[in-house]
């Protein structure tokens, strides 16, 4: 008779939150539901939850959940996307210093990755994921097929997160990902049904090792973090004045895979040939390549001081070949530190 309780947005409330409720209820639970908020269509064009995915939203469920009731047997349950996951994996985290989390993903950027993961953040006015902590989800229960529900962007903006893992650790998962799109009717494909589940158990066989012996190597924090250091930063500038135009979290990502791969050639990382890979595979997709124009590189590197792998200079992994990353010969590591000079140069490349 633990309490439990569920953390969804007003969107996916809609659709599948009192089935949901009504489910666990059925089968003798003693369930309650928290709603965050959620735009419809935001200036991205999209519904999303990013908006919200604040220390104030984090508040206002914590509030009604100790309200509500909660005890050491409780559990947080997440219905929704990554933000959804996200902001549960931080409560679940700190409510009670711990309590058993469970992930419902809806979106291919939570099933494909942020539910998987054990990352959990909210978002600080001065940068993305700047709060929050490590906290792996008990049980993750997916559906490919509330998939079905997605607009194409959203299918795409997790499908960035997946050919991440491709980029950096399989040439057959890049494969598996972008030829059936290169070639296909990209709707169609999106609205596979058999597309998406197979991406989906692809990437997590893929991803699920490096969420093993996590501290035993920096690969597994480098490698799910490639694309990053730049894609935050050009996420959280593209939310920050009506100059710019909203990003999604994957599509920023996919951004920062193709200036990454300018880097690692800056540095004598890689060929030619693999840069032009990089954009060949991003851009087959339908995904975004190049950093938007109204973005100021100085300002964009001026951001990502705040990324947590910025000690004096950002650092980053970097592929020398598709499908691998490289080993940092000054080091047992994967990490390359990036100087400014190298980042202004990698940008302006990115044209």
């Amino acid at each position: 008779n633990a309490p439990i309780h569920i953390i969804t947005d007003t969107v996916v409330d809609k659709i599948y939150g009192e089935q949901v409720l009504e489910g666990l209820r059925a089968a003798g639970l003693n369930v309650h539901k928290s709603v965050m908020r959620a735009d419809e269509g935001d200036s991205s064009g999209e519904a999303s939850t990013e908006h919200f995915k604040t220390m104030s939203s984090l508040m206002e469920c914590a509030d009604e959940i100790l309200e509500r009731g909660i005890n050491k047997n409780s559990a947080i349950i997440s219905l929704g996307g990554g933000v959804v996951n996200n902001l549960a994996g931080v409560l679940a985290g700190m409510l009670y210093r711990g309590v058993a989390l469970v992930h419902l993903p809806t979106t291919t950027m939570s099933t494909f990755d942020a539910a998987l993961d054990f990352k959990q953040a909210v978002n600080h006015p001065l940068g993305k994921n700047l709060l929050g902590s490590y906290y792996p989800a008990s049980l993750i229960a997916i559906d490919p097929n509330a998939l079905a529900t997605l607009s194409e962007r959203h299918c795409l903006n997790g499908i960035a997160e997946a050919l991440k893992h491709g980029l950096t650790q399989s040439k057959e998962l890049t494969d598996a990902i972008v030829e059936p799109l290169r070639h296909g009717d990209l709707h169609k494909v999106l609205r596979d049904g058999a597309y998406l589940e197979s991406i989906c158990k692809a990437a997590l066989e893929i991803k699920a090792p490096t969420l093993d012996s996590y501290n035993n190597t920096d690969f597994n924090e480098f490698c799910p973090q490639y694309g990053h250091a730049v894609g935050h930063s050009v996420e959280h500038m593209s939310w920050s004045g009506k100059a710019h135009s909203p990003l999604l979290h994957g599509e920023a990502v996919a951004i920062g895979m193709c200036v990454s791969a300018e880097v690692a050639l800056l540095k004598g990382i890689c060929t030619q040939k693999v840069v032009d890979e990089h954009y060949d595979v991003v851009g087959a997709t339908g995904l975004p390549v190049y950093v938007p124009a109204s973005m100021d590189p100085v300002k964009l590197i001026r951001q990502m001081r705040f990324d947590k792998h910025t000690l004096k200079n950002p650092a980053m992994g970097l592929c020398a070949e598709l499908g691998g990353m490289a080993m940092n010969p000054e080091g047992d590591t994967y990490s390359f530190e990036v100087n400014e000079e190298e980042l202004v140069a990698a940008l302006e490349a990115n044209v």
